[in-house]
């Protein structure tokens, strides 16, 4: 197995070793805004039904390499581990967007963008990539009173210090309040089957993302994430509490994950097409299906 790190901004990670034409932006470096302005909703819903993409991978999160392929290499993203999947979430990723090149061994320090995007620059400022939310670098210079200095696959370089602190006030939060208020800053964003950054998320990779900005660490998957925490009844839950619901009344296979957000909503990314939103848990079809409540804060 040969470790690499993920040097682009963001990297999908594919079922299958090869994209549609409609794909090609895809697998870009510099990120996914390209792909994404060309996909219509349809295209979206296209994309789920098709499962062409499992997960993704930010910009230095480690993939294990186990072979190479016509210029794919199909892997485990090691951050995404869970319990069907020991070693890391599999599937494959454009060769071109992974750095062979080995990274010093780091023992100090590191920090999450805990922004929807900031730059990652080099020393005279210009702008490398744009790093997503959730991207983890480890630090080897903090004396400058803006920027941290990082190791990178690409090299070093910095980051804005603000960057890894929340645009918001946290003082006066639990680490659930914190969860929901950063959930609420991507109100809008166009869902995305497999995303786990801030151009967009599915379900599942919304918790995921938000819990790994406050440091847990959550499985990738909804079917795993539900054997996580402490359970919490219903009417004990409070805003950051993770709500499971599953097919036939609750009877069924887990199919979603939402936030709660108190006072009987939750704050979730519903399906293909939609976009992450608020929702009144109790005027909606969910309420038969809610199977478990979840606290992992």
């Amino acid at each position: 197995m040969q470790t690499t790190r993920i040097m682009a901004a963001v990297a999908n990670v594919w079922r299958q070793p090869r994209t549609l034409p409609i794909d090609t932006s895809a697998i870009a470096n510099a990120g996914l805004q390209a792909w994404l302005a060309q996909l219509s909703d349809a295209e979206t819903v296209k994309l789920e039904r098709e499962n062409r993409i499992v997960t993704q991978a930010l910009f230095n999160d480690v993939f294990l390499v186990e072979r190479f392929v016509d210029g794919w290499a199909y892997g485990y993203v090691a951050s995404q581990r869970d319990d069907h999947h020991l070693q890391g979430y599999p599937g494959w990723i454009w060769a071109a967007q992974l750095s062979t090149v080995p990274l010093p061994i780091q023992t100090g320090p590191t920090v999450t963008i805990r922004r929807g995007f900031t730059p990652l620059l080099k020393a005279d400022g210009r702008t490398l990539l744009r790093l997503s939310l959730g991207t983890e670098l480890p630090v080897i210079g903090s004396k400058d009173h803006r920027y941290y200095t990082v190791q990178t696959p690409l090299g070093v370089a910095k980051v804005a210090k603000r960057a890894t602190q929340f645009g918001f006030k946290t003082a006066n939060l639990t680490r659930g309040a914190t969860l929901v208020r950063l959930g609420e800053t991507f109100l809008d964003l166009r869902y995305l089957w497999g995303g786990i950054s801030a151009y967009g998320f599915d379900c599942s990779g919304f918790v995921y993302s938000l819990h790994r900005c406050v440091g847990i660490q959550l499985p990738r998957d909804a079917q795993d994430q539900i054997d996580k925490g402490v359970a919490v009844e219903r009417e004990a839950a409070q805003p950051g509490d993770l709500c499971f619901f599953a097919h036939d009344h609750g009877q069924g296979a887990v199919h979603h994950v939402a936030l709660y957000a108190g006072d009987g909503w939750i704050l979730h990314a519903p399906t293909p097409g939609k976009h992450v939103t608020y929702l009144q848990l109790a005027t909606t079809y969910l309420q038969d299906e809610l199977v478990a409540i979840k606290r992992n804060w």
